[in-house]
């Protein structure tokens, strides 16, 4: 500080009758705020352990919620539903187990996945 700003504000003499006041808390009132820091420092060291949720409900939460599993049931039923009785112009599944007959032989998945375009 220069000294035309300590002749502004001369802050030294309000900070000397700041040091030599002494102020005495009544009762049991310092005793009690201690208490109360020390009570305060220890809630913040202890880390609240919250519980971990169970296997169902993190599955809830990674799909979505109710919203996205009620999609994941309908599209579940949906394909329920046409591998059970297919459109007519999708084959039927259970004709592919039930025959003998080779859908796809080799020659023909060979020019299947040589076509380009």
């Amino acid at each position: 500080m220069t000294d035309s700003d300590r002749d502004m504000v001369d802050l030294d003499v309000f900070f000397d009758a700041a040091r030599r006041e002494t102020t005495v808390l009544p009762g049991d009132l310092e005793r009690r705020i201690v208490a109360d820091a020390t009570r305060v420092q220890h809630e913040w060291q202890i880390p609240a352990a919250a519980p971990r949720p169970g296997r169902w409900r993190q599955l809830y939460d990674m799909l979505g919620g109710w919203p996205a599993i009620g999609g994941l049931a309908t599209a579940c039923a949906a394909g329920v539903w046409l591998g059970f009785s297919p459109p007519a112009t999708l084959p039927d599944p259970a004709q592919y187990l039930v025959s003998d007959t080779m859908f796809l032989d080799e020659d023909s998945l060979v020019i299947a996945m040589a076509e380009e375009g």
